[in-house]
């Protein structure tokens, strides 16, 4: 895998000369990496991005660690063969037109293994985005400069993306709204040799992966699967397309996937502890905050702070809902807390801050609720709930810096000013609480914790 990922040379063959084509974005991209020994091809143009291009694989000076094919899939043979007489052994196809198109598709791909096979090549793809290196900065995909130059941060989060444009339309969400930094991201298609499996036992040495977080319509070999992620022994979560019929249709015409039954699927991931998210915005929440927890403990009994009874009963029924738990505090946290509260309110979990905000201030009451209730042994972590608007922006922020001095796992639900929840968001992160601006989004993310 890691002349995939951590190629030295590199071919692009189908590169192109025209701005507007995916194989311009390919040399585009990799020049950024790549000083010298990147080699465009294509019989039709003299020089790509600058850098003179060769009429055929076979002209190269080198047998390039990596080859990256994006010609139409009927030329795909054809250029695999001229592949392997020159050495080739690590070739990536970013082409569709494959077994997700039917029965002509399939036979041309079953084309590209059997020579793949005999010239002892590894294959990735086809019909894939290809892979982003976030740490070493390479981009080996036909994505547009413009799309991540300057917004690509190198972080512990691999991606395994069973998708070609999805991929590249996720990765740029998350780049540009700040999700989290990025090790690999890897579109792997239609998986007609390379797949989940060798990425996941690539990814188990690998120091720049914590965290792995996955797309996928299918698994491709369920024993290897669950070695893999047992081996693994760092947090996965899966977003699993082609759950119900129509999407398992969908997924055969996307990227050749057979159908898994959904519910024997959710008992297999739930076994092998793989936390299940159900969109790609939940995808990234909940990677996000597993990145920001790290090092944190967790677990089902949470205690719950807010400054309404509103919220602290709908936060309550959310995270019931989720399996979680909203245990009673101890006496000894209750005698603390009540130095703060009017003698008439009654103290309890949920905690519902009101009374102590109008009696000491909005930053002492939940600076000191805070206090008392990180340190109770009946809560295993936080969940609290704010408004925020740019007067109490600083109060509140000071007042959550309470909980950097625990081992306790927080998340954070907010309300109010958009700019206000924005600079919160900032601050808070750098104190490893991630922030959401729904209950549902907030609640999903703290079950993780319960193991």
């Amino acid at each position: 895998m890691k002349s995939f990922l951590q190629p030295e040379s590199v071919a692009v063959i189908g590169a192109s000369s025209d701005p507007r084509k995916g194989g311009y974005a390919i040399v585009s991209n990799l020049k950024e990496k790549f000083s010298e020994r990147l080699y465009p091809v294509n019989p039709g143009s003299r020089e790509v991005c600058g850098l003179p291009c060769f009429r055929d694989v076979t002209d190269l000076p080198e047998a390039v660690e990596l080859a990256i094919i994006f010609v139409p899939s009927e030329s795909v043979p054809d250029v695999l063969e001229g592949c392997a007489s020159k050495g080739i052994r690590r070739v990536m196809i970013q082409s569709a037109g494959f077994a997700e198109t039917g029965k002509r598709g399939l036979e041309l791909q079953n084309r590209c293994k059997e020579i793949a096979e005999k010239a002892n090549m590894r294959l990735w793809g086809p019909n894939c985005m290809g892979i982003v290196n976030g740490c070493s900065g390479m981009v080996a995909s036909f994505i547009r400069t413009d799309a991540w130059q300057g917004r690509l941060r190198c972080g512990d989060v691999s991606l395994i993306v069973q998708s070609g444009m999805l991929s590249a339309g996720f990765l740029v969400q998350i780049m540009n709204e700040g999700y989290f930094g990025v090790s690999k991201a890897c579109s792997i298609g239609n998986r007609c040799d390379v797949n989940e499996c060798d990425l996941l036992e690539y990814f188990r040495d690998d120091p720049e992966t914590a965290v792995v977080a996955m797309y996928l319509e299918s698994v491709s070999d369920a024993a290897r699967f669950r070695k893999a992620v047992t081996a693994l022994n760092k947090p996965v979560l899966l977003l699993k397309g082609g759950t119900t019929s129509r999407g398992a249709e969908a997924a055969r015409s996307h990227t050749a996937s057979l159908a898994q039954d959904s519910a024997l699927a959710e008992g297999f991931f739930r076994q092998i502890g793989i936390h299940r998210a159900f969109d790609f915005l939940e995808l990234a929440d909940l990677t996000k905050a597993v990145t920001l927890w790290k090092g944190k403990t967790g677990g089902k009994r949470i205690g719950v702070v807010t400054f309404s009874g509103a919220s602290a009963t709908v936060a309550t029924d959310h995270l019931i809902q989720q399996g979680m738990e909203v245990p009673f505090l101890s006496e000894q946290c209750k005698s603390a807390l009540a130095r703060i509260f009017p003698s008439w309110a009654e103290i309890e979990n949920p905690v519902d801050l009101w009374p102590a905000i109008e009696r000491t201030g909005r930053m002492s009451a939940y600076r000191t609720a805070l206090e008392m209730i990180i340190d109770d042994p009946c809560v295993d972590a936080i969940f609290v709930h704010a408004y925020v608007d740019s007067t109490i922006l600083a109060p509140l922020s000071e007042a959550l810096e309470v909980l950097q001095r625990t081992g306790k796992a927080a998340a954070l639900w907010v309300i109010g000013d958009a700019s206000a929840i924005k600079m919160l968001r900032t601050r808070v992160e750098a104190m490893q609480i991630p922030l959401f601006t729904e209950i549902v989004r907030a609640v999903r993310a703290i079950s993780l914790l319960a193991g």
